[in-house]
């Protein structure tokens, strides 16, 4: 009724009294419940890039690093070899006679290296002082006939005549029908210019045979090689 009245004689007196709440003009009503959330709207189209950044300025240039020498050449000079058998071998029993492999080809040879009698001694001698990585690998089984029990066989790498630690690897050959057994050594070791290495069975009492001929391959077999890299070269 209120409101009637107010919309009544609102256009006759603008400041008349309504006491009704709810029609008064200017008197917010109080506030309602909030209402749910409504659903996330679609995201907007991605943005411009921006401008890219000027660059920043370029650093100090490292240190040269050394050659094998130690000194700031730029060069690395190298020392390489690589000496194989493809000839049938006997290896005598250690220090009973020949007991070290010979080695008949030279594959490559950077100069470092004296091998004129490595065809007919097995010896090596290096020319240059340094830090070496040596790989020898032989193909062989023990000479037979085999005592009871059957001893293991066993290679080691001897620098002037002394065993190079860490270098010794065996086998061990079942049957005297077995063509060959596989072993290898790899070693770092410090050489002296004017060391003569050498490949020698270490089996006290039988020999070896390395076989390197079979009538069923068509080619021979590599019986026993030495692969040497210079690491470092030293003063």
């Amino acid at each position: 009724m209120c409101r009637d009245q107010y919309k009544e004689n609102h256009h006759h007196d603008k400041h008349h009294d309504c006491r009704c709440w709810y029609c008064m003009e200017g008197v917010q009503g109080p506030v309602g419940d909030q209402g749910p959330q409504g659903v996330q709207g679609v995201p907007g189209e991605q943005g411009i890039q921006g401008a890219t950044g000027a660059q920043g300025p370029r650093g100090p240039m490292g240190p040269k690093g050394q050659d094998c020498e130690g000194h700031h050449h730029g060069k690395c000079e190298a020392a390489y070899l690589n000496v194989y058998s493809e000839q049938n071998q006997l290896l005598s029993p250690y220090n009973l006679g020949a007991d070290y492999a010979t080695f008949e080809v030279a594959g490559v040879n950077s100069g470092d290296f004296d091998t004129s009698n490595a065809a007919l001694l097995g010896e090596i001698k290096f020319l240059k002082h340094g830090i070496y990585n040596i790989f020898a690998n032989l193909q062989a089984r023990l000479q037979p006939p085999f005592p009871q029990p059957v001893p293991v066989w066993a290679a080691s790498l001897f620098l002037n005549g002394v065993r190079i630690g860490g270098s010794s690897s065996g086998g061990f050959s079942q049957s005297p029908d077995d063509q060959m057994e596989n072993t290898g050594m790899v070693i770092s070791v410090e050489v002296q210019a004017g060391d003569v290495l050498r490949l020698r069975n270490i089996n006290m009492t039988s020999g070896l045979v390395l076989s390197a001929i079979h009538p069923e391959l068509a080619y021979s077999v590599t019986c026993a090689s030495i692969t040497i890299n210079l690491v470092k070269e030293l003063p």
